[in-house]
């Protein structure tokens, strides 16, 4: 495999160069630049500063966001294209390889969680992008947040409300795929509209409300065909209010809620799925109507309240309840080609899921010994009720009239529900002015119960499965520490663990037949250590970080292809190890060059093998890198771009635990902005060259099921603001 390093990172704005210091303070985090002793991350849980953090972690503000939410891009999107060390993107927002550094990440919204155990990343795709003010990454195993958090933290917060003046935008975003002469049809461009009010309105109420819908049209390939997507052809509407009360200086309440739906195109015609002659899938229209007795949809709707009390015995309380339902099922495949290898499997399916989540949160901060020594405690609950939804259909009734009767229905993956309760502590000593140590316990107990009876529909050993109830228990703890090298510069480390248990939907699939969740040992929780080492500081007009770090579980839950090529998952030893660097170059006061580089590997002692052999593509993705340079050509006029490398990966591969083997790639995008007075206009070109390419993330487990990447698009952008 060959390995190319440089230093890159996300988009940053040119307008906030800063002036260079010897102090410490003007270290430059990642992008933009900012001053460390001012940036937050509210996700440590006691408010900590980002230089005083013993791990790494990544703060993206609007400004940094800005460029990769005009560019129409879904949150996966952004996700690998801003964060160093989270897998590049893919095409299909089911894709399950969305890992932070080789681990599954906990994904939060506004403190509510996304997937939840249900590991369904493409949930991501139920929220738009515009709404997004801020992003927070705490990476490693962590005890902060309990389940799901073996990878790290991802948490997105809605734009905050509370700014001095009310302002109004109006925008449109249009988006055309011009990689051949279909350029501009209605199967190439998507239209979308936008609307958000956000400020003050009393000098204690503050609001931010948006709305938006967007009209899906297909995306094309650099060939031009059209590509498959279970979320292309739909108009998505998003609705969210926020509302802030000040009960008084140092109170206050928030109230927000978000319904998003995407809806499929009542069209005349339903796609099917074809193979190219890349071995990759098309879209093509099948020759007559095809009509549903259960209809596709994709819905998600949450609501949460949030109490702040910043002065409570000289500490800060935080409380917060939530509701979270989600609830989707596919458009229809047809696999009745693999029914001759597999007679027991439907041939005609719609897969699909439910559910619902209630938890809270709360937690108490403060300070002791004249401020050095800083304490947060708490606990954490959250229930869930996760269903699979598999309508099956009838071929004859399907051939004669175009059907989906739904006339059966079966398992894709196991029912359940959980119940998980962490109660947790953390703590930071200034131990010198120049020495820190901090460490943290939890305590998490889960009780789960996999509702049986039930028979998995795909299931390679068919038979009865009885669910059945379990529970597991145990501590966690964290500990680590930042030492300040010389005014710019800090150096830190820690050790940490996670304690999460594994995706029940998918592994109570493989639990044998006949035999109680309780005997198994699949179902067991998955503990997870790491440890890390980093440095963040300036040199000159450059800001940098740079981290080295080595995770390992005895008895993870990890995936292997059989021979047949189908996925199988088992739960064995896991060792993952990883570099990333990251900088920030403030060439001149209008240049400004970023970016960052993230070189994962790892390998997996399965069952009854001598040795181990590397992890899939779909959990350790190739060397990945960014550069990203902005410059700005006048005080309202600014070009910037972005390069994207992707490394070759034939490792995984060669020893059988990936289908196919990763080819190397190199996307190019540039974009302008130009902000005369109160509109903003937007120019974007992405994947310029119009390169033909796979992503890293579609290597899957289902053979034959590959897609190419988007060709290149044009997205133009206009909005309008006043106050």
């Amino acid at each position: 495999m060959t390995t190319t390093l440089c230093l890159s990172g996300a988009f940053a704005s040119a307008g906030m160069a800063q002036a260079q210091s010897t102090d410490i303070a003007e270290v430059h985090t990642q992008n933009p630049p900012r001053n460390m002793e001012e940036v937050i991350v509210t996700s440590s849980r006691r408010g900590a500063l980002l230089a005083d953090l013993p791990r790494s972690a990544l703060v993206l503000d609007e400004e940094a966001l800005k460029p990769f939410q005009e560019r129409g891009s879904s949150v996966q999107e952004i996700l690998g294209r801003t964060i160093p060390g989270f897998a590049p993107p893919t095409t299909e927002g089911s894709a399950a390889s969305l890992t932070l550094r080789g681990r599954t990440p906990l994904f939060l919204l506004d403190g509510v969680p996304i997937a939840g155990n249900t590991n369904f990343t493409r949930y991501l795709d139920k929220f738009d992008p515009l709404t997004i003010g801020r992003t927070e990454v705490i990476y490693g195993p962590t005890s902060l947040y309990g389940a799901g958090a073996t990878g790290g933290v991802i948490q997105l917060f809605t734009r905050d409300p509370a700014i001095d003046e009310f302002e109004i935008e109006l925008g449109t975003q249009i988006t055309s795929y011009i990689a051949d002469s279909n350029a501009l049809d209605s199967d190439g461009t998507t239209p979308k509209v936008f609307a958000s009010g956000r400020g003050r309105i009393t000098d204690r109420l503050s609001i931010y409300a948006f709305v938006s819908y967007e009209e899906g049209a297909g995306v094309r390939r650099a060939d031009g065909e059209l590509l498959l997507g279970r979320s292309q052809f739909s108009d998505d509407t998003t609705y969210i209010g926020k509302l802030r009360y000040d009960l008084t200086d140092s109170q206050s309440v928030t109230f927000l809620y978000n319904d998003t739906e995407l809806k499929n195109q009542d069209r005349a015609f339903e796609f099917q799925t074809i193979t190219s002659s890349d071995g990759t899938q098309i879209a093509q229209e099948r020759e007559f109507p095809a009509t549903y007795a259960d209809l596709p949809r994709n819905e998600f709707n949450y609501a949460s309240f949030n109490y702040l009390h910043t002065d409570l015995l000289q500490g800060e309380l935080a409380m917060q309840l939530y509701y979270s339902e989600s609830d989707f099922l596919n458009p229809a495949s047809d696999t009745r080609d693999v029914q001759a290898a597999f007679p027991n499997w439907p041939g005609l399916w719609q897969s699909g899921r439910n559910t619902e989540e209630l938890g809270g949160r709360l937690q108490y901060s403060r300070r002791y010994f004249e401020e050095q020594l800083s304490v947060v405690s708490g606990l954490d609950y959250n229930e869930a009720d996760s269903e699979s939804l598999l309508p099956i259909s009838t071929s004859d009734v399907f051939e004669e009239s175009g059907l989906y009767d739904a006339a059966d229905s079966g398992v894709q993956t196991a029912p359940y529900t959980i119940d998980a309760l962490g109660v947790f502590v953390e703590l930071a000593y200034d131990v010198t002015d120049r020495l820190t140590l901090a460490g943290g316990l939890r305590w998490d107990d889960f009780e789960f119960d996999v509702k049986g009876p039930f028979e998995p529909s795909f299931a390679f050993v068919p038979g009865v499965r009885p669910g059945g109830e379990g529970s597991a228990d145990d501590t966690s703890y964290n500990i680590g520490g930042t030492f300040q090298l010389s005014e710019r510069a800090i150096l830190y480390g820690n050790y940490s663990e996670g304690f999460s248990i594994p995706s029940l939907g998918f592994v109570a699939n493989d639990v044998a037949p006949g035999v109680e969740i309780s005997d198994s040992t699949l179902v067991e929780p998955v503990i997870t250590e790491s440890y890390e080492l980093g440095i963040r500081g300036a040199l000159g007009p450059v800001g940098y970080t740079f981290a080295a770090y080595t995770t390992e579980s005895e008895f993870s839950a990890t995936v292997s292809v059989n021979s047949l090529g189908f996925a199988v998952r088992e739960r064995a030893p896991v060792n993952i190890d990883g570099l990333e660097a990251s900088a920030t170059w403030q060439v001149t006061e209008r240049f400004l060059l970023g970016g960052s580089v993230t070189w994962i590997d790892g390998d997996v002692e399965p069952a009854g093998e001598n040795g181990s052999v590397s992890l899939s593509t779909q959990i350790v993705p190739p060397v990945k890198v960014l550069l990203n340079p902005s410059y700005l050509l006048m005080d309202e006029l600014r070009l910037f771009g972005q390069m994207l490398y992707v490394d070759d990966r034939e490792d995984a591969f060669d020893d059988g635990t990936d289908p196919d083997p990763v080819e190397s790639y190199t996307l190019f995008d540039v974009g302008l902005d130009w902000t005369p007075g109160n509109f903003a206009v937007g120019l974007q070109v992405t994947n310029l060259f119009n390169k033909d390419y796979i992503p890293a993330g579609e290597i899957t487990f289902i053979p034959g099921r590959r897609l190419a990447g988007p060709g290149r698009a044009v997205v133009a952008n206009l909005r309008y603001s006043f106050r």
